[in-house]
């Protein structure tokens, strides 16, 4: 298993998020690390879906988006969204896949995960991070409203 590198652990200053990119090609985790630190974005690498859980369970202040590749070794990256995903005990955290192999974007679109289909723009990818990142507040900002309508009425 790779530890992630010096520089994956730089972060831009007023970053944007923090991001764990989950990607085996060095030279793909590498590019992603790049592109989406120009974009803004603290980012955290992994080679495996092993050391990304590490990472995502060992990160106290945690993670505003993970982009992780279909095919990875000893779990795939769809097994690994599912894991996340099914464990309510962790934080929600939206995940885009990133694949070059059609059968994993239908099965993305079974866990409602957006895909990022390969070959891709730096645009295609920082545009996808943007919408995610969007949509999640979006959703996060709906159910703090609605817990925070349950908790008036039950006071009343």
């Amino acid at each position: 298993m790779a530890a992630p590198s010096a520089l994956a652990e730089q972060r831009p200053p007023q970053a944007k998020g923090k991001i764990l990119v989950v990607e085996d090609e060095r030279a793909i985790r590498d590019l992603l690390r790049i592109h989406l630190q120009n974009a803004g974005y603290e980012t955290i690498v992994a080679a495996d879906a092993v050391d990304a859980g590490r990472l995502f369970l060992e990160a106290a202040d945690g993670f505003d988006l993970i982009v992780v590749d279909a095919q990875l070794p000893y779990m795939n990256g769809i097994e690994f969204a599912s894991a996340l995903i099914a464990d309510t005990t962790l934080p929600a955290v939206p995940i885009i896949l990133i694949t070059g192999h059609e059968r994993f974007v239908m099965r993305a679109a079974v866990l409602d995960v957006p895909c990022l289909v390969k070959p891709f723009s730096v645009d295609d990818l920082v545009s996808l991070v943007e919408k995610t990142l969007g949509a999640a507040t979006v959703a996060a900002a709906g159910v703090r409203a609605n817990r925070a309508a349950v908790a008036k009425s039950e006071s009343r």
